[in-house]
């Protein structure tokens, strides 16, 4: 039913009896001049809000929308070529500017269609043959990429063809059919409804011929509404006339799904009504733009099109993903229930005591480091070394009965990696580190430096997360350095030892015995080579068989050519033979060795270089927009969609850094 917009309503002045008339003669003027203004604005007529059918809208894409819609029955909107001029849509009033439309026939998205036919014994003859020269036709006019499917039903419903798009196998499926027995309309609905269900075809459509009422199925026209609405499918039906005409099942079921049927006096009719299926079919809109983002939690949407003398305007809204309420007002935020215990006095005092007594107890370690009361090890042991055998006449005391302060204060880090057990894995790593720290010291300095920090970082900024970031970076920090300390020192060790086996096998040749040449590398190298070898050394003088004491230096070092000196050094002992000549190759093959490792280095730094740069560029660009456009870069961690981008970025970031590792690797 049209509803006028604009229609003038005809007027006209009381005259006289005898004709129409205006001072001065005017009365021609005046009649051309109504004539004029009829034909310059024709009454403008608005369609029924229905005429306009949304098919689907989808904010998958947000700030993207997408709108799939078609048109009623009969509506004078319902042709080709409406434009963006024939568009107009808002958000909460603001008139979007920027949108494109488009039919279904323009754009690259597959159209799925099942083309299900009645092929009951009512259809023998020329109705079947039209059919079938009809449903072709209605094949040859899609386009190469849908894809169609073919259904017949009778006493049981057959699938000729799933979905395909080989337009010269279709037909020949089509061809086959042949009319007997009953009717099963439902059935064959809830079939064609089912071939969607494991496909992702977006647009979806059922086009029904059938020349009577359903006879025989096991199901109701209920089951098969169920069924298209739940696959998204809209029912296009064509009703056949025969003495079984009953178009009423059929025309309930259309317009349920969202289409609509259409009457077939004869089978002669068949081929127009297919064609104006596919039509109607092809001219459905997409209409893409990008919203205005109101910051609303409802975004309403309104979409008006003209045509001629007729507009049509429907509206919905949908929520915004993006919403932030703004604050009414203040309000308290609402804590745990385990943070309300720092409101008590006595809880903040407790707190505060204990942080200012991490603090005091850090320093007290710090200063025991820096300044021990006690002597170390080494010295106590320093007249039972090379020092002492060359005379020199340092005076040293008994070794001090009394503990330094941090020995007393590291009680419980001793108790700790006693019973747990970690106590020698400690040692080693502290060692390698060349650090003159005892395990039980090295874990209480990091439990309080832990407990000092987070306490610190927590009454500073207030914020749990990252107080218990700073909890995890406390705990694993030392770990990492200690590792990068033991890391260098190794190499710097691997660096000396040609070197120290060059002078070994000289002192060797000049007749020294093994202790000797040993502290020969002690007195002429430095660090760290000097001091683990000194140790070795004070390890022999103090009873420690040879063999025992240089199987400790390479545990401690763990280094692959330290290993090979001992094992040389330790086979000579046993089977002899000239121990400096065997050093000497070992040295000479140390030096090629890391001679060719270089070049290796060299020829594979440009490969590296560009992993590192492949790496750190999209983390680097990533930081940038997020900088620059956080709203930008925002969608991948808001939406859907970009959540499943990340992951599969960052596992293909883990992937890709997995392989050019293996590739600039070169074991030698």
């Amino acid at each position: 039913m049209k509803t006028p917009l604009l229609a003038p309503t005809p007027w006209k002045l009381p005259l006289p009896a005898g004709g129409y008339f205006l001072p001065g003669g005017k009365t021609l003027i005046i009649g051309v001049l109504f004539f004029l203004l009829a034909s310059l604005f024709p009454s403008l007529s608005r369609a029924d809000e229905g005429d306009i059918l949304i098919k689907s809208f989808s904010i998958e894409q947000y700030p993207q929308v997408d709108i799939y819609l078609g048109f009623q029955e009969d509506s004078p909107l319902d042709v080709e070529g409406l434009t963006e001029r024939n568009f107009t849509i808002s958000e909460d009033g603001q008139v979007v500017t920027e949108f494109s439309v488009n039919t279904l026939g323009q754009i690259s998205e597959p159209i799925g269609v099942v083309l299900l036919i009645d092929t009951s014994g009512s259809m023998k003859g020329k109705p079947i043959a039209n059919a079938i020269a009809a449903a072709s036709l209605f094949v040859d006019q899609m386009r190469e990429i849908d894809l169609i499917a073919v259904v017949g039903f009778a006493d049981e419903v057959t699938t000729y063809t799933t979905f395909i798009s080989d337009k010269a196998m279709l037909k020949e499926k089509i061809s086959q059919l042949k009319a007997r027995g009953e009717t099963s309309l439902y059935d064959g609905i809830v079939t064609a409804a089912d071939l969607f269900s494991d496909k992702k075809i977006k647009h979806r459509y059922i086009v029904v011929l059938s020349d009577g009422a359903d006879t025989v199925s096991k199901l109701t026209d209920e089951s098969a509404i169920a069924s298209s609405l739940r696959e998204k499918a809209a029912v296009y039906s064509i009703a056949l006339e025969s003495p079984e005409y009953k178009p009423e099942v059929l025309e309930k079921i259309s317009k349920r799904t969202g289409a609509e049927i259409l009457f077939a006096p004869s089978s002669e009719e068949l081929e127009d009504l297919y064609l104006e299926i596919s039509r109607k079919i092809e001219n459905q809109y997409k209409i893409v733009y990008t919203s205005l983002w109101p910051n609303v939690e409802e975004i309403k949407v309104d979409l008006e099109i003209r045509r001629g003398g007729y507009s049509a305007l429907t509206n919905w809204s949908y929520k915004n993903p993006f919403y932030v309420p703004a604050p009414t007002g203040f309000q308290r935020f609402q804590r745990p229930p385990f943070l309300t215990l720092f409101d008590n006095l006595y809880v903040r005092v407790a707190v505060y005591a204990s942080l200012f007594m991490s603090v005091l107890l850090f320093l007290y370690i710090f200063v025991g480091l820096l300044f021990p009361a006690r002597r170390k090890l080494k010295e106590c042991l320093k007249p039972y070394s090379s020092d002492m055998e060359l005379g020199e006449g340092n005076e040293y005391g008994e070794v001090a009965a009394r503990l330094g302060p941090l020995r007393r204060i590291s009680g419980f880090g001793s108790a700790l990696a006693a019973r747990r057990g970690f106590g020698e894995f400690f040692q080693l790593k502290l060692d390698r580190a060349g650090l003159s720290l005892l395990p039980s010291e090295f874990i209480t300095l990091h439990l309080l430096s832990v407990v000092m920090v987070s306490f610190g970082t927590y009454f500073v900024f207030k914020n749990i997360p990252l107080t218990l970031l700073t909890i995890v970076g406390m705990t694993t920090a030392p770990f990492l350095l200690l590792s990068q300390q033991a890391r260098s020192r190794i190499r710097n060790f691997h660096n000396q030892l040609p070197d120290a086996l060059q002078i070994l096998a000289s002192s060797l040749r000049a007749g020294y015995s093994l202790n000797q040449a040993l502290s020969v590398v002690v007195d002429e190298m430095g660090p760290p080579i000097s001091s683990e070898f000194k140790s070795v050394l004070t390890e022999i003088r103090m009873g420690l068989p040879a063999r025992d004491a240089l199987e400790s230096l390479a545990r401690r070092i763990n280094s692959e050519y330290m290993s090979w000196t001992i094992m040389a050094i330790n086979m000579q002992r046993e089977v002899g033979g000239n121990l400096a000549e065997v050093l000497e190759t070992i040295s000479d093959t140390i030096r090629e060795r890391d001679r060719v490792l270089r070049q290796i280095k060299v020829l594979t730094a440009e490969g590296k270089i560009s992993a590192y740069i492949l790496i750190g560029l999209p983390v680097a660009v990533s930081l940038l927009l997020f900088l620059l456009n956080p709203d930008y870069i925002g969608l991948l961690f808001t939406t859907a969609l970009g959540k499943a981008m990340l992951a599969g970025a960052v596992a293909l970031m883990i992937l890709g850094i997995i392989w050019m590792k293996r590739i600039v690797t070169i074991e030698y």
